[in-house]
């Protein structure tokens, strides 16, 4: 799915865009995935480090980093058609969650609805690692399970 933003596309939630790349029924601005690239970062470099472990990086089949012009896998995979595999140091049963594009997106829309006050942090570029945090773990398990 490409959540660029152009007239005459759609947001992340099928709506139409606006000439602009606003979305007038979500309230969404212009660069949907690079803000969510931004709660990726908070999370991974602070908000969500006490309770993640990143066991693989899953690259499209016949393509790497290099390959796809990656700088950050961590944060940028996903939007790459690639995925991560995640663990928590709880899971004593080996239990795994992937965080791809589609994750990502089902994260940003459990935000919206389970933690209204974070996704409003968010919207209003006021979000911060507790913000990225909620975002993780809404991807991940769709719902707050840590902290």
């Amino acid at each position: 799915m490409d959540i660029t933003n152009h007239k005459g596309q759609q947001c992340i939630w099928k709506h139409m865009l606006c000439q602009e790349g606003y979305c007038n029924d979500c309230q969404v601005a212009i660069d949907t995935k690079k803000r969510i690239e931004d709660l990726l970062c908070g999370a991974f470099e602070g908000g969500s480090n006490y309770w993640y472990f990143i066991k693989k990086f899953n690259y499209p089949e016949g393509q790497n980093k290099k390959s796809l012009g990656i700088e950050f896998a961590h944060i940028e995979l996903p939007f790459k058609g690639g995925s991560l595999t995640i663990t928590t140091p709880e899971e004593e049963d080996g239990k795994e969650y992937i965080l791809d594009e589609q994750a990502c997106i089902r994260g940003l829309n459990t935000m919206a609805e389970k933690y209204p006050r974070h996704y409003a942090d968010w919207l209003a570029e006021d979000d911060d690692a507790t913000t990225a945090d909620v975002y993780l773990q809404c991807c991940l398990f769709g719902e707050l399970v840590y902290g």
